[in-house]
C-alpha cells in the first residue's frame, strides 16, 4: 500500500513539474518570437481584411493561433472590432510573412477614418487595443489577452522593432 501511495505522489509531483515546465517554456518562447514589421494591410469591408506581418521565430516550434478577436479604440472611442477568420501558423526557425485574415466590424465610421489615416502615417498616438487569442505550441493550449492597452506598448511587448 505504501508503495502504491509513493507511486501516486510521485506521479502527481511529475505532472505538477511538467505543467510548470510548459509555462516556463512558453514564456521563454515569447522572447524568441517577434513581430518585425507590418508588411501590408489590404481588403474591403465586404470581403474581409488581411494584415501581413513579418515575424521572426527563432524557435524550433511552430505556434498556431486558432481564434482571436480585438477591439480597437481611437481617442477613447470604440472604433473597430476584428476577428480572426481562420487558423494561422508561425513557421519555425525563420523570418516569414504571416497573413492574418480578419473580419472587421466598424463601430464608429468617423473614428475609423481617423484611425486609418493614422495607420497610413504610422502614427499610433491615441490608439488602444484589447484582445484575446487562443494558441497552441508544443501541444500546450493557452489563451492570452489584455484589456485596453496603448498600441505602442503592445508593439513593444510583441517585439515590434520597426521605427514607429
Amino acid at each position: 500500500m505504501r508503495g502504491l501511495l509513493k507511486i501516486i505522489v510521485t506521479l502527481f509531483a511529475l505532472l505538477a513539474l511538467c505543467s510548470c515546465s510548459d509555462q516556463k517554456r512558453i514564456e521563454r518562447l515569447q522572447k524568441k518570437i517577434a513581430v518585425e514589421a507590418v508588411e501590408n494591410i489590404s481588403g474591403s469591408l465586404s470581403g474581409g481584411w488581411v494584415v501581413s506581418l513579418r515575424i521572426r521565430n527563432n524557435t524550433g516550434y511552430a505556434p498556431t493561433i486558432s481564434a482571436a478577436d480585438a477591439d480597437i479604440y481611437c481617442d477613447n472611442t470604440h472604433t473597430v472590432h476584428a476577428e480572426l477568420t481562420s487558423n494561422i501558423t508561425i513557421p519555425k526557425k525563420q523570418v516569414s510573412i504571416v497573413d492574418i485574415p480578419l473580419k472587421i466590424k466598424i463601430g464608429n465610421p468617423l473614428k475609423a477614418l481617423s484611425l486609418l489615416l493614422r495607420l497610413k502615417d504610422k502614427r499610433f498616438d491615441g490608439t488602444e487595443i484589447s484582445f484575446n487569442a487562443d494558441f497552441e505550441v508544443m501541444g500546450v493550449k493557452r489563451t492570452i489577452g489584455t484589456e485596453r492597452i496603448a498600441t505602442t506598448t503592445l508593439f513593444e511587448k510583441l517585439g515590434y522593432t520597426t521605427e514607429l
